[in-house]
Parts: C-alpha cells; structure tokens; sequence
C-alpha cells in the first residue's frame, strides 16, 4: 500500500486574507486554486516544520513563521493512502510572487498565479475551483477558525 505524506500551509496577511496559488497537476489540465502544498521525507533529514517553510519559499517565493495547525486529514483510495498535516503560517519575509518557470520545472510544478483572497471572496467560491475536495475542506476549516496551536506537532527522536 503507498502512503504519501504532504503538508499544506495556509499563508495569510494582518487583514486575514489567505494566499492561494493557481496550480496545473498531471491529472487535471485545467489551473486550479491551491493552497502551499508538499512532500514531506524526501529532503532527507528535514523536520515537518522545516518542510512547511521550505515549501512556501519554494511555492510563493516568501520566508514564513508558523503560527498554528488546521490538523491531520487524510483520505483512502484502494490502495493509496494520502496524508496531508496542516500548518498556518505569516510571511516574515519577501512578497509572493510565482517561482521562475526553471525552477518550477525542476520540481514538477506548474504554478501560474498566486493571489490573496478574502473570507467572503472564499465563501462565494466553490468546491470545483479548488484542486482538490481535501484542500476546499481545510480551507472551509480555517474560514471557521477550527484552528489549533502549532506544539499540538510534535517531531521526535526514532
């Protein structure tokens, strides 16, 4: 059974408004809303924290801090198990904009728009807009505050 592990930082402004990034994915040609998104455990020895932060620099070219979680949400298909933990985060450094298309390439991404949202601007939206139902539902999530602090995230010693 494959079991992927993913994390998605939702990235948001002092007026609450929430960075979403138009994203293209192999199985589904049409551009999509997405949150920051992905692979933990393939960069070696980097904690799931160090993931998260990564991942935003990468995706929105941004230096963030943490500052809670939205939990753990996974989902099962036959034989596919995928699990996305969640993080909330606020730029410290730099402006969103959409990584050079080199870049992109290198990590098998096709990001074409990065745009700040706000909570009505989401509500009217719906669910096929977004790449995926999970990532609709952790949004709708973080629309009403189901929110957690960041050490419910522990990372240990093996």
């Amino acid at each position: 059974m494959s079991n992927k592990i993913k994390v998605g930082i939702i990235i948001t402004d002092n007026q609450d408004n929430i960075l979403l990034l138009k994203e293209k994915i192999k199985k589904n040609p049409t551009p999509l809303w997405n949150i920051v998104k992905g692979s933990y455990g393939d960069m070696g020895q980097e904690t799931i924290f160090e993931t998260a932060i990564r991942e935003c620099q990468e995706e929105a070219c941004v230096k963030v801090v943490l500052t809670g979680s939205l939990g753990f949400y996974t989902a099962q298909k036959k034989e596919k198990i995928s699990t996305i933990i969640t993080f909330t985060a606020k730029i410290v450094e730099g402006a969103p904009r959409i990584a050079k298309e080199n870049e992109q390439l290198i990590r098998d991404e096709d990001i074409s728009e990065l745009k700040w949202f706000n909570k009505e601007e989401i509500l009217k939206m719906k669910n096929k807009e977004f790449i995926s139902n999970r990532v609709y539902i952790i949004i709708q999530n973080w629309i009403k505050k189901n929110h957690y602090p960041l050490n419910i995230i522990k990372q240990v010693e093996m």
